[in-house]
């Protein structure tokens, strides 16, 4: 009589698992979702770095169907501030490649509580063999000035 759940619980959990390998690095990237999921979901932190280490926010990309839907929220910024944020192809500090169009990406509004959020919808698909960080940016005059960055992971 055990052994009918059991079966059970392996078929469900073998249905569940996805691999990718990185050419790159030869890394496996094991996922376990549920069966019936489509698409990808990516997910990171991003923090504050030098003088602006206050700042802290999470980035998302749900990737389905050939589209990213990326979103992206920042606490502990100046209120009225406008933060431009963009996805990147590799690791924080590597001065990747802005994944997808640049415009894109609206900037985030900073309120009087000094939180912002910004979403982005991409026509493009995250490559799970690859890496990927969001920045942000101190301003549209000062985008040489990185004053966040995290790295999002599938």
């Amino acid at each position: 009589m055990r052994i009918i759940p059991i079966l059970l619980v392996l078929g469900v959990t073998i249905g569940c698992v996805r691999t990718s390998r990185n050419p790159a690095t030869g890394r496996i990237d094991v996922d376990v979702e549920s069966p019936t999921k489509t698409g990808e979901d990516w997910r990171g932190e991003v923090k504050g770095i030098g003088a602006m280490m206050q700042l802290s926010g999470t980035a998302k990309a749900e990737v389905s169907n050939g589209v990213t839907a990326a979103s992206m929220s920042l606490t502990g910024a100046r209120a009225g501030g406008r933060h431009p944020w963009h996805i990147h192809l590799g690791r924080c500090g590597s001065g990747g490649p802005i994944v997808g169009d640049p415009g894109a990406y609206p900037p985030l509004i900073i309120g009087d509580n000094g939180s912002g959020a910004a979403s982005a919808r991409l026509q493009l698909q995250l490559d799970e063999a690859k890496e990927y960080y969001v920045n942000v940016h101190a301003s549209m005059s000062e985008m040489e000035n990185i004053v966040a960055c995290g790295q999002i992971d599938d």
